[in-house]
């Protein structure tokens, strides 16, 4: 059997007096893109937070990497397993997009900088300066260092929250090609546009906001009992788009 390159057992969070989430038991395999949707402040960015081993207010249970307990992975060895990239980056030093993603690169990749910045329509950035980006150039660059990085577990909080509607439906097809099922990698994402997320996920991780949890295949999450869970409204599917009422 094919070991999880993410593992939970019992995870609870809890944050700002109350708990985000408890019990997960939950495994991450290759050739899965999971994308975990909740309300704000349910929890979301906590989890990527605590998934990509970074400081949380607060834990209970064991989260692993590749069956090794998170906290047994020295920093150096854990990026060769897993890269993150945060909702909105923040850069210190005014260097150059290639200078960046030079740095980002943990290990040889079989992608090019040319070929991942192409499939992300941001070819053209390559010798600007990353402070001098947008707020969704930066973003798509973030993505770009995320898959450069050449770690098979890639962790993405909410991808797409600073693109425009066909930069979006992009970054939906590349991250399909990049983690394509019964692949070497995985993908776990945060997003709140449903419609979105039935393009661009296989899986499903819904965070209902008093800790409860659910998870499983796409189209056992995308219901309108569940939508309704999470988001606190109605919903309804016409022509295969979620609308919420």
């Amino acid at each position: 059997m094919t070991t999880p390159l993410l593992e939970t057992r019992g995870l609870g969070l809890h944050a700002a007096g109350r708990w985000l989430l408890q019990g997960l038991d939950w495994r991450v395999m290759p050739g899965e893109r999971w994308c975990v949707i909740g309300r704000n402040a349910a929890g979301k960015s906590t989890l990527l937070r605590a998934l990509a081993g970074l400081s949380v207010p607060q834990t209970q249970g064991e989260l692993r990497w590749m069956g090794r307990r998170q906290a047994d992975w020295a920093p150096a060895d854990a990026a060769w397993l897993r890269a993150y990239a945060p909702q909105q980056s923040v850069d210190r030093f005014p260097i150059s997009v290639e200078r960046l993603l030079a740095l980002s690169t943990v290990r040889p990749s079989a992608r090019s900088v040319d070929e991942v910045l192409a499939a992300l329509g941001a070819q053209d950035l390559v010798q600007r300066g990353v402070r001098q980006l947008s707020g969704g150039e930066r973003q798509r660059i973030a993505l770009a260092q995320c898959a450069l990085q050449g770690a098979p577990l890639m962790l993405m909080d909410e991808p797409v929250s600073f693109q425009d509607p066909a930069h979006q439906a992009q970054v939906a097809r590349w991250l399909a090609a990049l983690v394509p099922p019964g692949g070497e990698a995985a993908l776990v994402a945060s997003a709140h546009d449903v419609n979105w997320i039935a393009r661009a996920g296989t899986h499903g991780l819904a965070l209902l906001g008093d800790g409860r949890w659910r998870a499983g295949p796409l189209a056992e999450i995308l219901t309108v009992d569940t939508l309704r869970q999470v988001y606190g409204c109605d919903w309804r599917e016409a022509g295969g788009v979620w609308v919420a009422e």
